[in-house]
């Protein structure tokens, strides 16, 4: 394995700890905690975007490396700003429980870590547009297709790939709806 799917392979583990696995956690243990729970059920809805770019990633589909970057860049936002359904700005969380103060250093650290991924997945946005067929962007479709042998073993997964440009439709069209409901 060379060293940039190794790489490759620690961003895929990081990624699913800090931005499943721990918030996952934190949305069941803030269920009757408002403050926490109204802020995860933004962060879900925006890393939502990540779900698909894996699916995506599954089957192969160059799609995939822009929703990457997109959803990297929206979870920083939906963190700072929420979302259509729930605008969060003005309404800073102060810290009163240990729920709401695992909250915020999770949050910190998702932010941070969203924020370099931006930076260091831009050269891969070329992957979308051009050949995928240079390491650097095959490299990104072996975790996500491990993840599939082990979790899918009977779906092909080209039809996971299409699945994902289903879902990524419904995505849209609930980027579109909240866009809308902005505006009025």
């Amino acid at each position: 394995m060379s060293f940039y799917r190794t790489l490759i392979h620690a961003d895929f583990v990081i990624a699913v700890l800090l931005l499943v696995l721990i918030p996952l956690g934190l949305l069941v243990a803030s269920w009757r905690t408002p403050s926490v729970r109204d802020r995860m059920l933004v962060y879900w809805r925006a890393s939502a975007l990540l779900g698909v770019t894996v699916y995506l990633w599954i089957g192969e589909v160059q799609l995939g490396f822009v929703t990457g970057w997109l959803a990297r860049a929206m979870i920083p936002l939906a963190l700072w700003r929420g979302d259509a359904l729930t605008v969060l700005r003005g309404r800073t969380l102060l810290p009163q429980s240990r729920l709401e103060e695992a909250y915020q250093d999770w949050s910190r650290i998702a932010v941070g870590y969203s924020l370099l991924g931006i930076v260091y997945m831009l050269p891969l946005l070329t992957c979308a547009f051009g050949s995928d067929a240079a390491e650097m962007c095959q490299g990104w479709y072996v975790p996500p297709q491990t993840y599939a042998a082990w979790i899918h073993p009977t779906i092909e997964p080209i039809w996971l790939g299409r699945y994902a440009r289903v879902a990524l439709g419904l995505y849209a069209a609930y980027l579109i709806a909240s866009a809308y409901r902005l505006r009025t």
